[in-house]
């Protein structure tokens, strides 16, 4: 029996990488670049809501770059992590192994390291050959850190040296950077990563399934992407759960097998939704929360001015100060909570719900709470 291949919350590529066709052939052109040791043009940042597959896109790129034997740098924050290199090349996987050691051991966290430390292993691993520089949740890059490689990124490029710099996080990532006191991080190509199309969110489910000689019916698929609303997160759950509850290979996954996984589905789902909810109570947004998700009941996109005038409003109601600073403030939170998404429609900016089903949650919790 094949293993179940959707991969649901843990940052894997998923069996098929539906609806990023674009970014991953801007990566792949500037990969090709540094492969060939010249300079990419620019940098890659990828920022948007948490679970629309920035870390994946990421990872993508990480395979992608080794297997062109580029020396990737990644950035951990976090957990203890040392460079990743071409599987292939035993040599450098050895002078890697030797420098890791230079630095204090072989793995270490560079959010522990100065600046200047940063700065000297970066440049001693470029003097090797092409080099990608990747950030994951870069929106949490202390300042030292951040100007410290960012820095490095682009002396190397300076001297002509092929190195990239590949930065992942959520909405507030630009802001963050800018943040840092290092304006050149601007001429990088942003990217920003919402939410899936229903024909992409259809092949999420579809293409994996048939890979393995498996099939699902059309009501059944635009069931499942329909109410997983577009978002990568939710469709990984669904195929996961219909792959397992239809453990027959012959059998067609008909709506009876969609209306068996909803239950494990939505039991996941709310917990994600309380977790959210749990989030705009913690940073006193939920007035304004409820507010905005009032003014989206009737349309999947509004204007800048509207969301404004919703958030205004429910700060009026609170008894809060609705100057312009805290109304900015507070939509600029809503953001980066990735409660609301800021989208670009015939060249006019809109906002759209980051995911819906937060903001129905949200409206609901609010309302039986009254």
């Amino acid at each position: 029996m094949l293993p179940n291949p959707f991969v649901p919350g843990k940052g894997v590529i998923p069996p098929f990488l539906a609806g990023r066709e674009r970014e991953q052939s801007l990566v792949r052109a500037r990969l090709e670049a540094l492969a060939d040791d010249r300079p990419p043009g620019t940098d890659i940042i990828l920022y948007g809501p948490r679970g629309n597959g920035k870390t994946v896109l990421l990872e993508w790129s990480l395979r992608q770059a080794e297997n062109r034997g580029i020396t990737v740098i990644d950035v951990g924050l976090g957990e203890s992590s040392q460079p990743r290199v071409a599987p292939s090349s035993r040599l450098r996987q050895w002078l890697m192994s030797l420098r890791s050691l230079s630095t204090g051991g072989a793995s270490f966290t560079w959010r522990d390291l100065p600046p200047a430390k940063v700065a000297a292993v970066m440049e001693r691993r470029a003097r090797k050959g092409p080099v990608l520089v990747t950030i994951d949740e870069a929106h949490t890059m202390p300042a030292g850190l951040g100007r410290a490689v960012l820095s490095v990124v682009q002396r190397l490029q300076r001297r002509g040296q092929p190195a990239m710099l590949l930065l992942a996080g959520t909405p507030d990532l630009p802001r963050h950077l800018s943040s840092l006191g290092v304006s050149f991080w601007e001429r990088s190509r942003t990217l920003p990563i919402g939410r899936l199309s229903p024909v992409d969110a259809a092949d999420v489910i579809r293409v994996p399934l048939e890979e393995a000689a498996r099939s699902i019916s059309i009501g059944a698929l635009d069931q499942v992407v329909d109410e997983s609303q577009g978002y990568p997160y939710f469709l990984q759950l669904w195929g996961a759960a219909l792959w397992d509850g239809c453990p027959d290979p012959t059998i067609v996954i008909s709506q009876s097998y969609v209306d068996r996984a909803r239950r494990e589905v939505r039991q996941v789902q709310n917990l994600f939704h309380l977790r959210r909810y749990d989030e705009l109570a913690a940073d006193r947004l939920l007035s304004s929360a409820v507010s905005v998700a009032g003014l989206f009941a009737g349309s999947q996109h509004r204007m800048m001015g509207e969301v404004t005038e919703a958030v205004r409003s429910s700060l009026v109601a609170q008894g809060a100060k609705s100057g312009e600073q805290s109304v900015e403030e507070t939509c600029r939170r809503l953001q980066d909570l990735g409660f609301i998404w800021l989208v670009n429609r015939d060249g006019r900016p809109f906002f759209e719900p980051g995911i819906p089903s937060v903001m129905s949650y949200v409206a609901k919790a609010e309302s039986l709470a009254a």
